[in-house]
């Protein structure tokens, strides 16, 4: 199975592309559509993650080649290089990251099937006990990365799109000889001896750049950011008691609205509010620590790709009753109604209607945790 997805992995993920595309128009389709459609979307991220480990292992086995035929450069991610790191020294961080991301992948399936086969007591037994795990796993991963922020996705990205790779090579003894020989002609990269570094052959940069390769276009084109060369831990910062403090608000603030919630009912405003105040206290928090803090000069592509993710979720409050109830669904009811009489929006229209049920009754659809 793992030679038939590394072989053929641009089909692979066509396939993966087109099911997930349909998990998002499958709800209000035909009864439990949105159950068959989570369960789905569930197993396909599961699925995703183990191909991606594949075709990882290949990419750093120089298996991958191009649509033609030329082996895959890899360039590994601040995010991959941070978590890949830490990782590979912790085998509780490896497992609480897995944990985590196991539980974020099945979270809405699970309260879909606890309401439809055991009903609304025990729904939120279940929503408390997954956002207990949650924080118990994130807060591990706080520790054990050395009070680092914990970023909302803590395993590795995929390093190669399937899309653009052809059929992937076969390590065999022709192959091999075949490399040795093409070295000394000069197509394959030399390797020094004693200090193992690569260099490019004349022939490989001419292929790259058409023929039309110039010193300083080389020379750019090679240029290494200041975070491709850092070690891996300094990618992202260890926080002081106030950027602590505020991580460790956030961290809490799901499991808080739950605890809400389940004490003064969905429709009161109070959790709600609560949560809002929560996240932003900690948001502020956290930007002063990073920007007073040491090297804050330097600014970290994994903390902010991580700070801008977090800002986007605030637009779930939108989402969550009791605002969705008192000013969000009316307007968004005109907005679909409004798309169903143009052609070319009408599926919009469709989408927006078919959704609005399970933001409004099922916690994770709009828990943003």
């Amino acid at each position: 199975y793992a030679n038939f997805v590394v072989n053929n992995a641009a089909q692979v993920s066509s396939i993966e592309n087109g099911l997930r595309t349909l998990t998002y128009i499958l709800p209000g389709r035909f009864a439990d559509a949105e159950l068959a459609s989570e369960a789905i979307y569930t197993l396909l991220s599961f699925v995703g993650v183990y191909h991606d480990g594949l075709l990882a292992k290949a990419a750093k086995s120089g298996l991958l080649a191009d649509k033609e035929g030329r082996p895959v450069d890899i360039e590994v991610s601040p995010f991959n290089r941070y978590h890949g790191k830490l990782s590979q020294g912790s085998d509780l961080y490896r497992l609480a990251a897995h944990l985590l991301s196991a539980l974020q992948f099945s979270e809405k399936l699970v309260e879909m099937l606890v309401v439809k086969k055991m009903g609304e007591k025990l729904r939120w037994k279940v929503v408390s006990l997954i956002e207990i795990a949650k924080v118990v796993l994130r807060l591990n991963l706080l520790q054990l990365s050395g009070q680092r922020m914990v970023t909302g996705s803590v395993v590795p990205e995929r390093l190669v799109d399937p899309a653009g790779l052809g059929t992937a090579k076969k390590p065999t003894a022709e192959a091999d000889m075949l490399s040795v020989t093409t070295a000394g002609s000069g197509s394959m990269p030399w390797k020094g001896e004693r200090s193992g570094l690569k260099f490019k052959s004349v022939r490989d940069i001419l292929a790259k750049t058409e023929g039309n390769a110039t010193l300083s276009g080389y020379v750019t084109s090679e240029a290494r950011e200041a975070e491709r060369v850092a070690p891996a831990q300094s990618l992202v910062r260890r926080y002081n008691p106030l950027g602590l403090a505020g991580e460790l608000l956030f961290i809490l603030r799901p499991l808080i609205y739950v605890i809400g919630i389940r004490k003064m009912g969905k429709s009161d405003w109070r959790p709600w509010a609560l949560s809002l105040l929560v996240e932003l206290a900690s948001r502020q928090m956290i930007r002063t620590d990073l920007h007073t803090g040491k090297g804050s000069a330097t600014e970290r592509t994994v903390e902010r790709d991580e700070l801008s993710r977090r800002k986007w979720l605030f637009l779930y409050y939108l989402l969550r009753s009791p605002f969705f109830d008192r000013f969000t669904e009316s307007r968004l009811t005109r907005v679909a109604e409004w798309c169903n009489n143009k052609p070319l929006l009408s599926l919009l229209g469709s989408l927006i209607q078919d959704y609005q049920p399970l933001w409004q009754n099922y916690y994770f659809y709009t828990a943003a945790s």
